[in-house]
Formats: structure tokens, sequence, C-alpha cells
């Protein structure tokens, strides 16, 4: 799991500088009037399905890119990479003497991104609802449950494939001087194969403005 992890961390990591590539030379602007790319991290909480009964929050880390369509819309794509844990400590309260191991839950998306933007396009700060669509892949790792020293495999209900989910949230953008920072929180509401996942996460990010 931990190689699947750091193969997908590395394909979110390409695809950002890729993002920053392709739009070119980084000047201050307002997010406003020029598209921009916004490198972010956080943490993701489950919170919901089988995601919830298995596994504890982890890091995200996100790129993307956004263009305005009018001074309150801005519309893109985003790629983003989750991990969440196994949380063996939770399920051996609930079956006393076993262990638990592995099962780690990997989560790649790239997703559309609608921003309507609050308030006047002139103010420094500006409040925003965020939406979109999106795909996912998930990438479970093998879990072993061990009771009396006998180990066997343990199925933590969480769908291992290809399945897409939509988000919506709040958030807010910063505009400074040099550059911008964007804070957002989000609901996540996946249609996996088995049951639904949901996932709350919460990120920061560095946002880079393009020239005009």
């Amino acid at each position: 799991m931990r190689s699947r992890a750091a193969v997908a961390v590395a394909v979110v990591v390409a695809a950002a500088c890729l993002v920053l590539l392709f739009t070119g030379s980084i000047c201050p602007a307002h997010g406003e009037d020029f598209g921009y790319s916004t490198l972010s991290g956080g943490w993701t909480w489950p919170a919901g399905g089988p995601v919830s009964d298995s596994h504890e929050s982890g890091f995200t880390l996100a790129g993307s890119y956004r263009l305005p369509i009018t001074d309150k819309l801005l519309y893109g794509l985003e790629t983003s990479y989750t991990w969440l844990p196994l949380d063996g400590a939770s399920l051996a309260a609930k079956n006393p003497g076993a262990t638990y191991s592995g099962g780690d839950l990997g989560l790649l998306s790239i997703t559309t991104e609608n921003d309507c933007l609050l308030g006047s396009p002139a103010s420094t700060v500006r409040p925003f609802v965020n939406f979109g669509l999106g795909y996912f892949r998930s990438f479970v790792g093998d879990a072993t449950v061990t009771h009396s020293t006998v180990p066997a495999n343990y199925a933590t209900g969480v769908y291992e494939g290809s399945f897409f989910g939509f988000h919506g949230g709040i958030g807010v953008l910063i505009k400074k001087e040099r550059f911008g920072l964007r804070l957002d929180a989000n609901y996540h509401h996946l249609f996996a194969g088995g049951p639904d996942l949901e996932l709350f996460p919460v990120r920061a990010g560095i946002v880079f403005y393009t020239k005009d």
C-alpha cells in the first residue's frame, strides 16, 4: 500500500507541476481577473459508509487550475490524492483480543471545479460556494485480522475500483500582494461499486495567479 501511495502522490505532484508550466509565468494579480493554479494540502475525515466504519482520517494533496467565466464564477479541474489508514484501534475495541493491520485506503480523483464567488470583485477576501463532479479511483491494501495468533484476511467493505461522485462546500479566497490563499471545506459523496462512500476534506492552498 505504501508503494501505491508513493506512486499516487508522485502523480499528483507531477500533474500540479504540469499545470504550473502550462499556465505560463506567475505574477501578482487578482483572482477574479485571471485564472489561477492552486497547490493545496489538508486533512480528510470519513463521514459515512464503510470507510467511516474501518478507517481513520488522513492527509489530502491536490493541484488545480481555474479560469474566470464571470467576475463571480470560476471553472476548472483538480487532481487530488487522499490516504486514509485502517482504524485498527477502533476495530480491535469492537473485537477484543484481535489485532488488525494493513487495509490502508488511497483515493485518486479528477474533478470539475465550480466556484461561485460572493462579495465585491474589489474585496481582498471573497467567500465562495464550490461544487463539482468527478472520477475516482480507489486503492485498498490487503487487511489482516489476527486472533489467538491465527491471521486471516479481513474485508473492510470499501470498494476497490473506479467510480464517480460529486462534491460541494464553502471556502474563502484571500488575495495577497505576491500570491493568494485558498481555504475550503467540502462534502464528497462517492457512488462506489458497493456501499457509497462519504468524506469530508478540509484544505489550505497557495494560489499562483497567471498573466492576462
